[in-house]
């Protein structure tokens, strides 16, 4: 086994294998909870992570993709998130609001996601200082506010997160909301965000 994830309920226990699979146990009973989830082609599984409200299992590949599940029906949920350049995933972690996931790679870089569409969120976070350096895992602090990851070189690198978690809440606090001809201007067609309004 290379990863393992309660569900916040504790009712379940997800494990990542070097089989390339991801499987659901029942921590009161050691028994398994429905069928294998076929997650890595190649390279195995090395991470799992449920979402806070327990309804979503994503895995880390290693591959490279990441995938999202159905963690009550086992069913995958879109397709894999895209693969990074070079490199499996390693671990993956929700924010604590459920509206990131954050996945690092062995190429160096941390990925966000949105969850909800499967679309990557700003640009890659490169962690490490050495062109050898992976990223082997990823933690969201308590507020969901930052971001740690921790490389093989030895260093922790923190990121804050408001800005990737509501950018349009961000960038109203520090700039203010627009006037509706502002934002008609720098968005036509957008509807103005309730956070800028």
């Amino acid at each position: 086994m290379t990863g393992v994830a309660f569900s916040p309920d504790g009712r379940r226990l997800a494990t990542a294998g070097t089989d390339g699979f991801v499987r659901q146990w029942d921590p009161a009973t050691g028994r398994p909870l429905g069928s294998p989830l076929e997650a890595a082609f190649t390279g195995g599984v090395n991470g799992v992570a449920f979402s806070p409200d327990g309804k979503l299992l994503a895995s880390a590949d290693g591959d490279g993709t990441v995938r999202l599940w159905d963690s009550a029906t086992g069913q995958a949920l879109g397709s894999p998130l895209p693969a990074a350049s070079s490199g499996g995933a390693t671990a993956v972690v929700f924010s604590p609001q459920g509206q990131l996931l954050a996945a690092a790679y062995n190429d160096g870089l941390v990925r966000l996601w949105d969850p909800a569409t499967g679309q990557a969120v700003g640009a890659p976070l490169p962690a490490g200082t050495g062109t050898e350096a992976h990223v082997s895992g990823v933690a969201f602090s308590p507020d969901g506010k930052l971001l740690a990851a921790a490389a093989t070189d030895g260093t922790v690198q923190l990121w804050e997160m408001p800005l990737f978690a509501d950018p349009y809440a961000a960038l109203c606090a520090d700039v203010g909301p627009p006037t509706a001809a502002e934002w008609a201007h720098y968005a036509p067609g957008e509807a103005q965000p309730a956070a800028c309004g």
